[in-house]
């Protein structure tokens, strides 16, 4: 048994105990690069277990999207974002990321209920596990691709975090 530090005695060590055992890696799920006139977006879809996404819902969130992004254009960013759609277990979540000047990006949380229902989040929230995950992976995108001389946007837009179980050699997905 590992040990223990005092000050996560008591009510902590049982919150985060229960943390730990509740949690499960979640299937990310690139999906094809939206182009417009002057930026380029890598949309993302994470699934909490037996929720399912179709086209109408990322239509809708392309919508709620791509008005954030408007304004993140008029507030300088460089035409290189991240959208993560999660649908969790308690709601939806919408996470607008925009790389703007001066090495800084733009974030921008939704939440609500179903992807007509988004609204901006609460004042202070943040992103959860799963959504950090892609935004982890962007970063160090962004600077391999981007920022580290060459500018080579194709890369960026290649370089996708995919973490969908995959089939082994019986057809059958890992992990099950």
């Amino acid at each position: 048994m590992p040990a223990s530090d005092p000050a996560l005695a008591g009510a902590a060590a049982v919150a985060l105990t229960g943390l730990a055992e509740a949690y499960r890696p979640r299937p990310i799920t690139p999906l094809m690069p939206w182009r417009y006139p002057h930026r380029l977006v890598k949309p993302y879809i994470i699934t909490a277990r037996g929720r399912q996404w179709d086209d109408q819902m990322v239509e809708t969130v392309q919508g709620t999207a791509g008005r954030q992004l408007d304004f993140d254009d008029a507030m300088g960013a460089v035409g290189l974002a991240v959208v993560v759609l999660h649908l969790g277990d308690d709601g939806i979540y919408l996470v607008v990321q925009s790389w703007s000047r001066d090495f800084q990006s733009r974030l921008s949380i939704f939440s609500g209920l179903d992807v007509d229902d988004l609204r901006p989040a609460p004042i202070g929230a943040g992103t959860c596990v799963w959504e950090q995950e892609v935004l982890s992976h962007e970063r160090t995108s962004y600077v391999s691709h981007i920022l580290s001389g060459s500018v080579d946007v194709d890369a960026w837009l290649d370089d996708a975090l995919d973490t969908r179980p995959q089939p082994n050699y019986d057809g059958i997905p890992s992990g099950t």
